[in-house]
């Protein structure tokens, strides 16, 4: 049996050939192999009710599932058979007819070789444009659950359509069959699995099965012996086609399939295939901290090694197309099913793909774009792809090629920034890209360029509309064109096109730049004797200009293009009238702007800054000049002060176009020299400005340059110094620039390398300068300790973060402790100074500490609600941020990727941060410490709750001539809405509607009782418009007025009572009446029918009796009309009320006789009613005079209290007959008391001083001698009592002003005690005042130490003050 050569594996076609003796010893080994038991032979009832088996696919597979045929009993249970026979058997069962093969891709039929069955994933369902992968995928994380970064069992596998690379023939060969179960026997269905029975097989290359060479320890036979002793299941072989071998393992589900695992690690060979893989998949097929990978690996059985990040060419993370080689290693059947894993990872996280081509000349971009972007369009037509392909008018890294010879094609560099960029559906994408490399071979035969020269200022007007400059140019000629950027001087451009046609676009370039005027206005002409210089003038007068955006603002008055050019002005425009115009008005400011205007100021360059930032605002607003620094300091180191005028800031249309007069010169001289004697106090005291020449070695000069300006900025107030490198070490030279002459010797040139200069306050430079030598020491020092090296721990996991996108954070660490940094499997290694080592590794190690306590959330929350949870321009989301030190990020509406998130961050390896490529539409990830991070997740989740119970949403249909009026003037009607029912009413614009007779829908958000009140309201308003009508009625003007009546009170009344609303925006909108000012006649009804012709009927008999109603005129003194018009018009109001009349009041304006007459309109006994009233109001109303001397005028009417007691008491008013009252007199100045601050509220009371008491005489010199009428007005005996308690007022008075009038002022030193002297209601006040006669006044702002006035007589004043004081002696009672 040694040498038998199938037993060997060497070969199963001689297997035939064995002698009797050998059938037989195989016979004896099958008989051996297995002993049945009860479990093996089938049940009665699983025959009579056998369960439905797996539903299998068709797909190849190197496993091959085989359900026997309807025997009773297995192959087991049937007793010992030869083997000839079961080969025989196997053979026949193999040929039926109906024999399925098992799908290996189903999870239900093979779940992951022993990974237990898993529930069935939800379908993936269609994704919107753009999306990362299917809306399933995970679904198993809850809202909140940690670990998002990880992966859980594969739920399904999928075939990828990603090519891959086996290093041999790799995989096992498919086997497809047709064979089923043999026909239905005894009631049992077809492709059902009897329990007991499971069957599936396998089948092996020559290529795949190990040999004696390659570590075949025993012969195969042998082999399968040994797994069927020690298994359940029974496994058998026979010869496959080509030379492989078949083995069919048969028994319970389990056992079945570990056999023919078993078996595979025995005898298959090494087998070694890749997998490409995008670089954006690679954190997710190895999982936080490796968990997926390792998990793949534990299922099958077969070794995955994914490549470094580091051993991973550096590539952009927006770019899918970036690509890494997955190697799997293992037996057939575990390589097998680790690449079916791997390549359903790579499905589901690559629906859709981003790609960039960076290796497309940008000059080739306009044809592939095409004119009018016709092969975009083609690229993109019947795909699911987006194509950008980048506009280019202009290079800017480098130039194009030089012209080619003759017949041979450019030769094109690919631009280093600007890409084409490819979005959409995977194999759509890749589909476009080869297009365009094809279309990109192509051109590259057909294009050729030709240099040609144009004058510079000419090149604007060839792309004068940009892009669509560029798609006729290509459309007309089939040539592209490419112009020098702004930073090139050069004349040069460049035409690009198919041989047969550049000689059509460099015409038609030409054509389009000479077809431009040009004029140009000199200015350094036009000021030619300025003082600091013509150039100089014109250079600072061209700046000004620019500033102010004149230069701007003339083209686009004159549509030109104007060019400054070293003090002079070019003008280019199609229209020479417009050059010519342009030109003329450049003139008009030059000539406006003469050196009288400007003023340049010799300031040392140091301060040019300084002096800008603490003057520049105060000359514009004090003095009207404005401030220009030089741009060159080396060619103009002084300022320039342009005087603008005390306006202030001018604009480029307020800007002079007249010479100035003389008296304009002046002012300009005046501000300017105040401008200047401003700017240079603010140098006084400054000190002189020197310079320190030192040397500091090429290696150190960024670290001192950097440690100057950390130095510089611990003192924000101090001018900073200059530090200049470069500059020669003499300290004879005198170059400000630190430029050394032309052809120095060798040794001037080294030290000029070493060269630096401080320039600054001399008193500063020699302390920095020691500071700055002492740095350079220490420098020198740590280089010593350079070759440190400290190592520590750092998890492996959290590598991401220390790198930083593109490296940022490490570099600034780097920077920061300058240190060298490296990490490296789990380790840290800090190269430099122990101590700055130190440092740094503290830093670091805190850094994971604080990642150590980072979690991860993944909530689950329909895009549907992320624009109200972010917040209008994010500011939910930042507050969350801020308060909680999280970040929450919200998916990418765009397909573009960018920022670093998500499962890439808990990769195992460290590397470049994935952009977040992989985030769900419905995921919303929130990463932050673990305590922020749960709160601002329940927090986003009570968010999240909010808008879904403020989501409801409803729409109501409205006509579109209707939306005025519920909108309103300024949005009143519809913001009044929204306030009452608290919903959100969006209203269509204008390029939603489609014409006025359209019906649009007004969309209602909000809870759902906050809907349906909108919509209650918003329908019965929409019903009300639906069923209104709109009648006109001719009124004569006449009767207008009469019909609104006073404040629209009449015709308000004749809305609500035909059944209209009192609301006064809607009673507007049903009754319109014409502009006063407009001889129209007409008057609009507009409401439902049924109001409508009430408001009709209504203004039509009142129009009838109008004109039947008589007219009369009474007359009223004018004095008296305010008795028949009352406050605010309500006597008048009442009186045409009640009589029924409209009264006319002639207003104060009018003169002659018309101004006494009161005209009466109505019906005639109404007017004869209202007559008499009007005449009794009058009599009752007449009033009596009494003359009161002038000097006594304010004594009496105590500041009006004593008007008001008048009015109060006896219903009577006074006037006097149109004359002003006296004057105030005015008491002497009050001195401060010793001069000393009054007490505050806060003082202590026991500590404060004595009340404070000053008596001021007044001056009686101001007021008039003489007397002036008081005239009572009011009822007859009104008038009489009012007169008595006048006359009592007088003799008073007259008592007073007998006597010196004094003004006496109490501070109380405590200003509470002042409610005391007031009372309850002024009761104390008013007693005070009847016992002393004196006129008091309590300050209401009591808190400010305002004293208490009394005026009155010297005695009345002195009384007063005492009972004051004994009031707040007895608190107040």
């Amino acid at each position: 049996m040694a040498n038998d050569p199938a037993i060997n594996g060497e070969t199963s076609a001689q297997h035939l050939d064995l002698t009797p003796a050998q059938k037989l010893q195989e016979k004896h080994n099958a008989d051996a192999a297995h002993h049945p038991t009860v479990e093996d032979v089938l049940d009665e009832e699983d025959l009579a009710h056998p369960p439905p088996s797996m539903q299998t696919a068709q797909a190849p597979s190197p496993i091959q599932q085989t359900v026997p045929a309807s025997e009773p009993i297995s192959t087991k249970a049937a007793g010992k058979q030869k083997a000839n026979e079961d080969a025989e058997l196997v053979q026949k069962v193999e040929k039926a007819p109906t024999q399925s093969t098992l799908n290996v891709k189903s999870e239900e039929a093979f779940p992951a070789l022993g990974a237990g069955p898993k529930a069935k994933a939800p379908a993936a369902t269609a994704t919107a444009w753009g999306a990362q992968r299917p809306m399933s995928v995970g679904n198993a994380f809850p809202n909140g659950a940690n670990g998002a970064n990880g992966r859980g069992p594969l739920t399904s596998s999928t075939t990828s359509s990603r090519a891959s690379t086996p290093a041999t023939s790799g995989m096992l060969t498919p086997v497809a069959t047709n064979a089923s179960v043999r026909p239905q026997s005894r009631g049992i269905p077809q492709n059902l699995s009897l329990p007991g029975k499971h069957s599936e097989k396998i089948e092996f290359a020559p290529s795949e099965l190990r040999s004696k060479a390659s570590g075949l320890k025993k012969p195969i036979r042998d082999i399968v012996q040994g797994i069927n002793k020690r298994s359940k299941a029974t496994v058998t072989m026979r010869p496959g086609p080509d030379n492989g071998l078949i083995f069919e393992s048969t028994g319970p589900y389990e056992a079945t399939r570990q056999a023919l695992r078993d078996l595979a690690k025995e005898i298959g060979s090494k087998q070694k295939t890749t997998i490409d893989v995008p670089m954006s998949v690679r954190p997710f097929i190895i999982g936080k901290q490796g968990t997926v990978i390792k998990g793949i690996s534990d299922r099958t059985g077969a070794y995955i090694q994914i490549p470094k990040a580091e051993d991973t060419p550096m590539a952009d993370v927006e770019d899918d197309d970036s690509m890494t080689t997955v190697i799997i290693e293992g037996d057939p059947v575990a390589a097998y099913m680790a690449r079916q894993e791997v390549e359903a990872i790579v499905n589901e996280r690559t629906s859709t793909i981003n790609m960039r081509m960076s290796d497309v000349p940008a000059e080739l971009y306009p044809y592939l774009s095409g004119p009018r972007n016709v092969g975009v369009d083609a690229l993109e037509n019947g795909r699911e792809v987006k194509v950008h392909i980048p506009n280019y008018r202009s290079w800017s890294h480098h130039a194009p090629p030089q012209t080619p010879s003759p017949g041979l094609p450019a030769e094109f560099i690919a631009h280093p920034e600007s890409h084409i960029r490819i979005s959409g559906e995977r194999h759509a994408a890749q589909q476009v890209r080869a297009e365009i490399q094809r279309q990109v071979e192509e051109l590259r035969r057909r294009i050729t360029l030709e240099h040609i020269a144009i004058d510079r200022g000419r090149h604007q007007f060839i792309l004068a509309n940009g892009p669509q400059s560029m798609h006729e140019l290509l459309e007309e000629t089939g040539c592209a064109v490419i112009l020098p950027p702004e930073s090139d001087d050069t004349e040069m451009l460049v035409v690009t096109g198919p041989h047969d046609k550049i000689h059509l676009g460099v015409e038609k370039v030409m054509d389009l730049a000479s077809s431009m005027q040009m004029s140009s206005v000199d200015v350094a002409r036009q000021h030619a004797n300025a003082p600091s210089g013509s150039r100089a003038h014109a250079k600072a007068l061209v700046r000004y200009l620019q500033q102010r955006e004149a230069i701007r603002q003339l083209e686009r008055q004159y549509d030109a293009r104007i060019i400054p050019n070293d003090g002079s002005i070019e003008v280019f425009s199609r229209d020479g009238k417009n050059a010519l115009r342009a030109r003329s008005d450049i003139l008009n400011l030059v000539n406006a702007y003469p050196p009288s205007r400007i003023r340049h100021v010799d300031v040392d360059p140091f301060f040019h800054q300084h002096i800008h930032r603490m003057g520049a605002q105060r000359v514009r607003d004090d003095f009207g000049v404005h401030f220009l620094v030089p741009e060159d300091e080396e060619e103009q180191p002084n300022i320039v002060l342009i005087y603008e005028g005390p306006a202030g800031e001018a604009t480029a249309q307020d800007l002079p176009r007249q010479r100035p007069t003389p008296a304009e010169v002046a002012d300009f001289e005046k501000g300017l020299q105040q401008a200047q004697e401003h700017l240079l106090s603010l140098l006084q005291g400054q000190q002189q400005i020197d310079s320190r020449h030192f040397q500091v070695p090429p290696r150190f000069q960024d670290k001192v340059r950097k440690y100057v300006e950390r130095e510089q900025q611990k003192a924000p107030s101090v001018i900073p110094a200059q530090l200049i490198f470069g500059s020669p070490t003499s300290p004879n030279s005198d170059d400000v620039n630190g430029n050394l002459p032309a052809f120095k010797a060798p040794s001037a040139a080294a030290a000029l390398d070493h060269g630096a200069r401080l320039r600054g306050p001399c008193d500063a430079l020699d302390d920095l300068l020691a500071q700055i030598t002492a740095f350079i020491e220490d420098e020198k020092h740590d280089e010593l300790e350079r070759g440190h090296i400290t190592t520590f721990d750092f998890p492996q996991k959290y590598a991401n973060y220390l790198i930083g996108k593109r490296g940022e954070n490490i570099n600034k660490y780097r920077e920061e402790f300058d240190v060298d940094i490296q990490i490296k499997e789990g380790k840290v290694d800090i190269k430099g100074p122990k101590a700055k080592a130190e440092i740094a590794k503290s830093r670091i190690q805190a850094l994971a500490k604080k990642l150590e306590d980072e979690v991860t959330h993944t909530l689950k929350i329909k895009p549907q609600y992320h624009r109200e949870m972010i917040g209008a321009r994010g500011n939910q989301v930042n507050r969350l941020q801020d308060r909680y030190n999280v970040r929450v990020m919200f998916p990418r509406t765009t397909s573009v990727r960018s920022d670093s998130q998500a499962i890439a961050d808990g990769s195992s390896d460290g590397g470049v941060r994935s952009n977040r490529p992989n985030q769900a539409p419905d995921e919303v990830i929130i990463r932050g410490p673990r305590k922020g991070a749960d709160e601002a997740r329940d927090e986003l989740l009570n968010l999240l709750q909010y808008t879904i119970d403020n989501s409801y949403t409803a729409a109501v249909s409205v006509a579109q001539s209707q939306l005025p009026s519920l909108i309103g003037q300024g949005g009143r009607e519809m913001e009044k809405i929204r306030l009452e029912t608290g919903a959100q009413i969006d209203v269509p614009g204008a390029r939603d509607t489609s014409g006025a007779a359209s019906r649009v829908e007004l969309q209602l958000k909000g809870t759902k009782r906050q809907v349906e009140d909108a919509k209650k309201l918003l329908e019965q308003r929409v019903k009300i418009f639906d069923e209104s009508i709109s009648r006109n009625i001719d009124v004569a003007k006449k009767y207008h007025k009469a019909l609104i009546g006073s404040a629209g009170s009449n015709i308000r009344n004749t809305v609500i009572a035909a059944g209209g609303s009192d609301d006064r925006r809607e009673l507007a909108r049903m009754v319109r009446f014409p502009r006063q000012d407009s001889d129209e006649t007409t008057i609009r009804v507009e409401g439902n029918k049924t109001v409508v012709d009430k408001i009709i009927a209504s203004i039509e008999s009142f129009v009838g009796e109008r004109d039947s109603q008589s007219n009369e005129v009474v007359e009223v003194a004018p004095e008296k009309h305010r008795l028949l018009i009352g406050r605010g018009g309500e006597t008048r109001r009442s009186l045409e009320s009640q009589f029924k009349v409209s009264i006319d009041i002639p207003r104060v304006t009018e003169q002659g006789p018309g101004r006494s007459q009161v005209k009466l309109a109505g019906q005639g006994s109404d007017v004869a009613k209202a007559k008499a009233h009007i005449l009794e109001l009058v009599k009752q109303q007449e009033g009596s005079t009494v003359q009161v001397p002038r000097k006594a005028y304010h004594v009496i009417s105590d500041n009006g209290r004593f008007f008001r007691r008048l009015y109060n008491d006896y219903s009577v008013k006074v006037d006097h007959a149109g004359q002003q009252p006296p004057p105030k007199s005015t008491p002497q100045q009050r001195p401060k008391p010793n001069g000393a601050a009054l007490p505050l509220i806060t003082d202590n009371h026991d500590n404060t001083a004595h009340p404070i008491w000053e008596v001021v005489e007044d001056t009686n010199e101001t007021v008039d001698e003489g007397d002036m009428p008081w005239i009572l007005r009011g009822s007859p005996d009104g008038v009489e009592k009012a007169r008595a308690a006048l006359q009592k007022a007088m003799e008073q008075a007259q008592r007073q002003t007998g006597e010196k009038m004094c003004t006496g002022y109490l501070t109380l030193p405590d200003p509470r005690n002042y409610r005391f002297v007031i009372g309850s209601g002024g009761s104390q006040i008013n007693s005070i005042r009847k016992q002393t006669g004196c006129q008091i006044n309590v300050p209401k702002a009591q808190t400010k130490g305002e004293p208490i006035e009394m005026i009155g007589s010297r005695e009345g004043v002195e009384q007063a003050k005492e009972i004051i004081l004994e009031v707040i002696d007895n608190g107040g009672s």
